[in-house]
């Protein structure tokens, strides 16, 4: 498994924190859900060891398949940051505690973290090819048109590896919440509904094998053109 260089280390913490802000922004839809009156959660109950570290493990192991520390720690601290749509649950306010563990939060927050991937990719690669840069005043030669394509390539395959990076580590705090929970409940469908949804124990595995075999799945086959220094 490839080591973390510690240039590698602020990225990685750059996107946990960028998806656990979603999360947390996504949580103030819950203030749409006018017909239930929610009890706050205890701030023990959900910051405790086996809550933190089961988290991380479970999505640690889901990223593990690609052969990639730096992608397994990510994955790791993302299982962790989504639990920041408790904050507001926490302080007081009456609403679900667990509006970002929905469908349209993991479609949404998967896009946006790939398109924030392509940007820090494109930063990192400004500053590295800062003195080899040539200004053509328009001028197109073939080979400056043939790297627009190898960029262009290189931007969807950045966007659709941390896409599927973020929807498995969103699939491994569900099943981590299932696994610990035979009675985990979840507004899968919020805010178009807060209807919440039971997802019996015996499904956490099989979650957590999907979140795994994603991540496998794509660093298999197009690990040729998977973004590896992250």
């Amino acid at each position: 498994m490839r080591s973390t260089s510690p240039p590698q280390l602020p990225i990685i913490i750059l996107i946990s924190l960028l998806f656990g802000a979603l999360g947390f922004s996504y949580s103030f839809l819950g203030l749409l859900d006018y017909h239930q009156v929610i009890r706050p959660l205890e701030v023990f109950r959900i910051l405790t060891v086996q809550e933190i570290g089961g988290h991380f493990v479970f999505g640690f192991l889901v990223g593990l398949p690609s052969k990639n520390l730096s992608i397994a720690l990510l994955t790791g601290l993302m299982a962790l940051t989504i639990d920041a749509d408790h904050f507001l649950n926490i302080s007081g306010i009456h609403i679900q505690g667990r509006i970002d563990h929905s469908i349209p939060f993991a479609i949404s927050s998967a896009i946006i973290i790939g398109i924030a991937a392509i940007f820090i990719s494109n930063t990192k690669i400004l500053q590295s090819n800062r003195n080899k840069t040539i200004l053509s005043l328009g001028y197109k030669s073939k080979h400056n048109e043939d790297n627009n394509k190898s960029n262009s390539i290189f931007g969807i395959n950045i966007f659709l590896q941390f896409l599927l990076i973020t929807v498995a580590a969103f699939l491994s705090h569900i099943a981590y919440d299932v696994f610990v929970d035979d009675r985990a409940r979840f507004p899968i469908f919020a805010p178009f509904s807060f209807t919440q949804y039971l997802i019996p124990q015996i499904f956490a595995l099989p979650i957590e094998l999907v979140g795994i075999l994603i991540i496998y799945a794509y660093y298999t086959h197009l690990k040729q053109h998977s973004y590896q220094p992250l």
